[in-house]
């Protein structure tokens, strides 16, 4: 069930889907789902972060192009402030042509930096990995040495259209986008990452070698937030999780469990474990942090919020289109903290609740 185009009309509109924990909140499939009734979909950051997205069935993990692909009229843009890693980016043109045309439609600024193969050797030397546990710095793909020397003007740093096999697709994207906005488009921005990982905010030094927040990824594609109609989706979790190993504290008010104990408590009959989509380790899981998130939407300023893994509080709902009581008491306490609507609801991996289509449906129904 696609989302009530409705809710999107009007004047150009940048959507943005933010995490607001420890990443690995859902975001790819928010962006997924909203990416039928959107023009553009962009992706900035680097290819640390596995976002997963459903397409006829099929599970895919995009590292590097928008997980808007899913839409075959969405333009696709790999914004100004993104790290490209070329192999895995070739690999993913490749994969995702053989499901949807997308050479065409895809967009790479030219500026992008490229990950070459000394900052793939100078990360690998290092002892980062080490010392912040599995955080970006484990890939050991150069991004956070790339960042570096970018940040430094390094010699070793080369941009998107530098590079050959990039060349066909360089634009200047910072004026495809804004001009896009300006002509009344809708533009969806797909946060990597989440808040709890940002450079700035998150527990240093167990994070990730850029900010998260929702300003800093408008800043990171050229495009100011202020000129244009602006929805922030913060995508939430039931259980946030951190990547394995030394991968740094969770929220003060927030307790490390088992996932055992997720199982128990979401009374599941077979078992739920996670892996982290890039390095497939065991994730590290925790219960909810209403401090945690309070911060995060103080930052971040979401305009609505999609609550993912509610099969977690309630595994009854399992790739249902329904909720039970439990799910909606912790929906409560959501609203409550944020102090704006959920209005998605993921209930598995395939299943989106359009939840403000459901809360109308609910109370027509008591009205009858």
């Amino acid at each position: 069930m696609a989302k009530d185009i409705d809710h999107l009309s009007g004047q150009g509109k940048l959507v943005i889907v933010a995490g607001m924990q420890y990443g690995s909140e859902g975001k790819g499939a928010i962006t997924s789902y909203l990416a039928p009734v959107m023009s553009i979909g962009v992706r900035t950051g680097a290819a640390n972060a596995g976002h997963t997205v459903y397409f006829h069935g099929e599970k895919f993990i995009m590292r590097q192009i928008p997980s808007a692909w899913v839409n075959p009229s969405a333009k696709l843009v790999i914004g100004i402030g993104a790290i490209v890693n070329l192999p895995l980016l070739l690999e993913e043109i490749v994969l995702v042509e053989r499901y949807s045309a997308m050479r065409h439609r895809l967009c790479i600024d030219r500026h992008a930096h490229v990950i070459q193969d000394e900052h793939i050797r100078r990360e690998s030397l290092g002892d980062l990995a080490l010392r912040i546990g599995s955080c970006s710095a484990t890939t050991r793909e150069g991004i956070g040495a790339a960042t570096a020397a970018k940040v430094l003007r390094e010699e070793s740093c080369t941009l998107a259209h530098d590079v050959p096999e990039l060349r066909p697709f360089c634009v200047d994207t910072v004026d495809l986008l804004n001009t896009a906005l300006d002509d009344g488009r809708y533009v969806i921005l797909e946060g990597t990452q989440g808040f709890g990982l940002s450079l700035e905010h998150g527990a240093f030094p167990y994070v990730t070698s850029r900010d998260t927040t929702t300003a800093a990824l408008t800043a990171s594609i050229g495009v100011n937030p202020a000129t244009f109609d602006l929805d922030v989706i913060g995508v939430v979790r039931t259980f946030p999780i951190r990547v394995a190993g030394n991968s740094g504290p969770f929220d003060k008010d927030s307790r490390e469990v088992s996932w055992e104990f997720v199982r128990r408590h979401a009374r599941a009959k077979e078992p739920i474990i996670e892996y982290t989509s890039v390095t497939k380790k065991v994730r590290r899981v925790a219960t909810f942090s209403r401090e945690g998130f309070r911060r995060a939407c103080q930052v971040n300023r979401p305009t609505e919020i999609a609550l993912t893994f509610a099969d977690y509080l309630d595994w009854s709902v399992h790739e249902e289109e329904r909720i039970t009581r439990r799910v909606e008491t912790f929906i409560e306490i959501v609203e409550d903290i944020a102090g704006v609507p959920v209005t998605l609801v993921k209930t598995g991996p395939q299943t989106t609740i359009d939840f403000s289509h459901y809360r109308r449906s609910r109370l027509s129904q008591l009205a009858a």
